[in-house]
């Protein structure tokens, strides 16, 4: 039921023919990952039954080796997609696919430690890409040439969750002086308030975010938004009723937050999320720290770093994402 509201909800939130339509096959097996258990996803790639098929419309499915896989996807920028796909008892709704420099199809689920890597059987990715670019950049010139609104400044802020360790980290996204921000299951919290609810609001900030709630940022140099205040709120109320139910590990927070700045950038961010085992932009060199106070230890650095080191995750990492998520409430 939970997978055919999502995919009514996607497909009835957009008109534009989705461009990874046709047939893709499994490439670079080796550095397929899951962390669940099973048969290990490099050998699922191996296996010849292995392939996809999306449709014009976002829906799409096929084999993942012995597994059959159902499909709903959408375009938040040329070459980057969200979306859910499902199977006969499971359901997972943080995905996140890109197209590589090489035409490759990355295909992420951090909740689930998933990476795969696809290509397109009549190898017309990157032709399909150009032309999506193209048209986005003339949509971008067109809004620009019709309003006075200069490139806002992006920045991604972020709070220690309830864990004492600095394990666990809230993200939202500061656009200028407004900041987006998950705070609820599920309910997206914007400058003004509330912006979309479709479960319990648990947030502190029902009379509008603001930068001192939060114990650090990030500046994301390079990357601006021309997109009016109404269109980020219509992005908003979209992705709430696309992602109705809140899940610890993804959808949460971060998820939004890297949605939302490849709705506005047409980038990913270039840090983990904590459900890909690692801290992600607390350890940047270039974080702000309004709390210094709530800077994680050098020593959970290291722990973490040792834990997801040797080619991946191991069972005492994952361990302690499992931990983390009984809290509940911990990515807000």
């Amino acid at each position: 039921q939970n997978e055919n509201k999502f995919k009514n909800n996607l497909l009835m939130s957009t008109s534009e023919v989705c461009d990874l339509a046709g047939e893709w096959v499994p490439t670079r097996a080796n550095d397929w990952r899951n962390r669940n258990i099973g048969m290990p996803h490099p050998a699922r790639a191996r296996m010849p039954s292995t392939k996809i098929k999306f449709e014009s419309d976002g829906k799409g499915g096929g084999m993942v080796g012995e597994i059959h896989v159902s499909w709903a996807v959408k375009m938040l920028a040329p070459g980057h997609y969200n979306g859910a796909a499902w199977g006969f008892d499971w359901h997972f709704n943080d995905a996140n696919l890109s197209i590589l420099n090489d035409g490759t199809l990355e295909v992420r689920f951090p909740s689930q430690g998933i990476n795969e890597y696809w290509r397109r059987t009549d190898g017309r990715a990157l032709e399909i890409l150009s032309c999506a670019k193209k048209k986005a950049a003339a949509e971008k010139e067109a809004r620009a040439a019709c309003s006075s609104r200069e490139g806002q400044p992006i920045k991604l802020v972020f709070r220690r969750a309830f864990d004492s360790f600095g394990l666990t980290w809230h993200w939202g996204l500061a656009i200028g002086s407004s900041i987006y921000e998950v705070g609820g299951l599920m309910a997206v919290i914007g400058p003004k308030g509330l912006v979309h609810a479709t479960g319990a609001v648990t947030s502190v900030a029902l009379s509008g975010t603001k930068l001192d709630q939060f114990h650090g940022y990030v500046e994301l140099k390079g990357k601006a938004s021309y997109r009016s205040d109404e269109e980020i709120e219509q992005f908003c109320v979209q992705w709430v009723v696309e992602h109705p139910v809140y899940n610890a590990l993804g959808p949460n927070c971060q998820t939004f937050s890297e949605d939302l700045f490849v709705y506005l950038t047409g980038s990913n961010l270039e840090f983990s999320k904590s459900a890909d085992l690692k801290l992600g932009p607390v350890t940047s060199s270039h974080a702000v720290w309004l709390d210094p106070s709530k800077k994680p230890l050098t020593s959970i650095n290291n722990a973490v770093d040792a834990a997801t080191s040797e080619g991946g995750l191991t069972e005492v990492a994952s361990g302690v994402a499992q931990a983390a998520a009984a809290i509940g409430f911990f990515f807000m």
